[in-house]
């Protein structure tokens, strides 16, 4: 199956600054996917293969950059799924291999839904149950409405980074998406915000947050604000200096708590 390589598929970031990539043989799927969800993707002892990237395509999600989705081509340097151009199966509605629309061409199902035994209720995906994914935070009145093509929006959960974001319904045909808000109230100044919001407005929020001595927030600021600082190195960018300035200003703020 090798061709001039020691793997059998690779994974890679489509964003050019970012250098994350995976290189898997046959017999490491098994491995590589269940420490990376922290489970059993099956529920039975099927065998991992090639259909395990059309069926965690849209959870794969770089560690580094959090790029989506992620790029994966064979031994032949042949692309597994073209994230441009996404064919959905018509019964699962996960993503159709490249090699099975080679083959059969013009086909409307994937490789397991054709085989039919393979996809059954005993063999459901872990990953997607109750027991795994947390509740699902509601959709934020302002993201219900997918922006690039109308239709609804909803929530997904990446296991690999524990983050949801809100994307399009209609995945895999359009694949819009945007980060999760995350509202925190900062007790006493009677205020909330996102701590994905832009640095001034953090700032801000940290400043309400001394005047009322609240010095969890301060801490979640100052881990946001230090999480981009790291963002933007592991994407190849420059040191934003504003940015350093309001994190060295929230930490002062919290040593100045601690001090108290």
């Amino acid at each position: 199956m090798t061709v001039g390589n020691d793997w059998d598929w690779r994974i890679y970031c489509g964003n050019k600054s970012c250098d994350f990539s995976v290189e898997l043989k046959f017999s490491e799927l098994r491995n590589y996917f269940d420490s990376k969800f922290n489970k059993k993707i099956y529920e039975t002892n099927k065998e991992y293969d090639i259909n395990i990237f059309s069926e965690l395509y849209d959870d794969i999600m770089c560690g580094n950059c959090e790029e989506f989705p992620l790029i994966i081509i064979d031994n032949h340097h042949q692309l597994i799924l073209d994230p441009k151009n996404i064919i959905p199966c018509e019964e699962c509605e996960k993503p159709i291999l490249l090699t099975r629309l080679k083959i059969a061409k013009g086909t409307k199902v994937c490789t397991p839904c054709a085989r039919k035994n393979e996809k059954n209720e005993v063999e459901r995906i872990k990953i997607f149950n109750d027991e795994v994914m947390p509740p699902s935070p509601p959709v934020p009145n302002n993201m219900k409405i997918c922006e690039r093509c109308g239709a609804n929006s909803t929530t997904r959960y990446t296991i690999s980074t524990g983050n949801w974001f809100v994307a399009c319904s209609t995945f895999p045909k359009c694949w819009w998406k945007k980060q999760m808000p995350q509202i925190a109230n900062v007790k006493g100044a009677n205020i909330s915000f996102d701590l994905k919001d832009s640095a001034n407005n953090l700032l801000y929020a940290a400043k309400e947050a001394v005047k009322v001595n609240n010095l969890q927030i301060l801490k979640d600021i100052y881990e946001e604000m230090i999480y981009r600082q790291e963002n933007r190195i592991v994407r190849g960018k420059s040191k934003n200096r504003r940015l350093d300035e309001y994190a060295n200003a929230v930490l002062g703020y919290i040593k100045s708590l601690d001090d108290e």
